[in-house]
């Protein structure tokens, strides 16, 4: 497979995703000089957002992405809509891809039931569900039939994501899987991506070649094979 096109899957920007330090422009301009052709935007959904009503939570949630999406449009680089969801069952996280700005309504009014019963109500032949650094410290196993996959490398500098572990057990239960740079810090970005041989111009773009297996990831411009 020739894969020319190289899209980061793991990224967050303030405000909406408070830890980050990154702002929506500086994050596509760093994408575009360091040679991707696309970008998913994947900040924190939490219960806890600002906002009275949920449409008011959706709307200040999308701010970040439609800032991103017309900056990208700008300087030719897609950006792409995805989310981090965190229930409040417990401190996991769970990337989510295949999505519409329309179904973050649906998507909340699931964050206080957990990840079983959002993949039985949620999960649809266009999206993919991946648990995030799924063995970080405080992170939980979660039953194998409500996942799609696991992001088997994930580079945040600051967590032990056992890469090794993850990427055993994923194998072992038949996981798609992913990478990302989860890109919080300056210092951090463009540590890793997926490699295609055709261009991600949105979320379901994403997800059907996350389900194909037609990709590879790399760290750097080392190649990974999986």
């Amino acid at each position: 497979m020739e894969t020319v096109f190289k899209t980061e899957l793991h990224a967050h920007t303030k405000p909406v995703s408070g830890c980050s330090d990154i702002e929506t422009k500086e994050m596509v301009n760093i994408y575009k000089e360091n040679g991707y052709d696309s970008l998913v935007i994947t900040n924190h959904f939490p219960v806890v957002m600002p906002g009275e009503t949920v449409e008011e939570k959706v709307k200040w949630y999308l701010n970040d992405y439609y800032q991103c999406y017309r900056e990208g449009q700008r300087v030719g680089l897609d950006v792409i809509l995805g989310a981090e969801l965190r229930f409040t069952e417990n401190s996991n996280d769970y990337l989510v891809f295949g999505i519409s700005p329309e179904e973050l309504t649906t998507i909340y009014a699931l964050l206080p039931y957990g990840i079983d019963r959002f993949y039985r109500e949620f999960k649809n032949e266009k999206n993919v569900i991946i648990q995030a650094h799924p063995f970080r410290d405080g992170m939980e196993r979660v039953n194998p039939a409500s996942i799609d996959g696991m992001e088997i490398i994930n580079l945040h500098p600051y967590f032990n994501a056992r890469i090794g572990v993850a990427t055993k057990y994923a194998q072992e239960n038949n996981m798609i899987v992913t990478c990302g740079s989860d890109f919080h810090h300056h210092g951090h970005e463009c540590m890793c991506g997926i490699l295609t041989n055709k261009p991600m111009r949105n979320s379901f773009d994403i997800a059907e070649v996350l389900k194909s297996g037609s990709y590879k990831m790399s760290i750097g411009n080392l190649v990974v094979s999986w």
